[in-house]
């Protein structure tokens, strides 16, 4: 058993792997077709789960499947609109941008099921807001940017997974409703896979180690590290932690040359990540409010 200590060591390295994903993603969009990239993942990713947790996905699976597969539906949209967006945005932006989902639970509780926000909760989603702004505001002339309005679609879309997935947990096994969702995610990519499987021998071994660098340490071992550590710390110290994904992509993408250091940047970035804290301590009686999602 970890104690807190080494619990929030695992975590940060598990950020540290999830800030990674941004750029690997953005590298393999150059081979690959967005949805190939979602349909090797999470079908590695599902084998992977299943390998470990295939008692208690099948003793469990009854109870998760329906509640499993609304959620792998969330999921698939959210990651299409992440990784399309990534052809179009930098790994940094795409990073913050999906951050905010933090911010958007808080929002969510209060417009759909009446929840009055905390005073740290509204003053997240402000401070959020202007990060936001500050980024994404155009040095020229205004323009809609399609890679940040579908990662604002995505940073949306994970919020109400984590909305919803706070419900569904207290009524299904965890690890079952993931070995679904991770299931669903990776039928419904290979549907919207132009070749299917068939195009992986066309892929070069650069491509694959991105491949099951995404699958393995990035999904399955990522889970498996969240769930271990989460059993010495709380929702929120967990959430916290987790916050600093956005901040580790944003410093590959600046040391790879993917993004030029600007003021902008820095200070819009700040404001992304300490509104999604704050948001996530604002709302911290829900056990799921502000989880990042990799």
């Amino acid at each position: 058993m970890l104690n807190s200590h080494r619990s929030a060591v695992l975590l940060f390295l598990t950020a540290a792997i999830w800030g990674g994903t941004f750029i690997i993603v953005k590298e393999s969009l150059t081979v690959l077709l967005p949805m190939a990239v979602i349909a090797y993942r999470f079908t590695i990713a599902f084998l992977f789960l299943f390998l470990f947790y295939r008692r208690s996905v099948l003793k469990n699976w009854r109870a998760a499947l329906l509640p499993g597969i609304g959620l792998g539906l969330i999921l698939t949209l959210a990651f299409t609109a992440q990784t399309i967006g990534l052809k179009y945005t930098t790994p940094a932006v795409s990073a913050l941008l999906t951050g905010m989902n933090g911010a958007f639970v808080a929002l969510i509780e209060t417009v759909f099921y009446q929840k009055r926000p905390t005073r740290p909760a509204l003053l997240g989603l402000l401070a959020a807001s202007f990060g936001l702004a500050l980024i994404t505001w155009p040095t020229e002339q205004f323009s809609i940017d399609r890679g940040i309005l579908l990662t604002l679609v995505c940073a949306i879309l994970y919020a109400w997974h984590i909305v919803v997935l706070g419900r569904a947990v207290a009524k299904s096994d965890p690890t079952t409703l993931t070995v679904i969702q991770f299931a669903v995610v990776a039928m419904g990519a290979w549907v919207f896979t132009p070749g299917g499987i068939p195009a992986a021998l066309q892929m070069n071994a650069k491509t694959w180690g991105a491949i099951l660098y995404l699958a393995i340490p990035a999904t399955g071992i990522a889970f498996c590290s969240q769930s271990l550590a989460q059993q010495r710390l709380s929702a929120v110290a967990t959430a916290i932690i987790l916050a600093t994904e956005p901040a580790f992509a944003t410093l590959f993408s600046l040391l790879l040359g993917y993004e030029a250091f600007t003021i902008k940047l820095v200070i819009g970035g700040l404001l992304l990540i300490g509104g999604a804290l704050l948001s996530t301590v604002g709302e911290s009686f829900k056990p799921e409010a502000g989880k990042m999602i990799p």
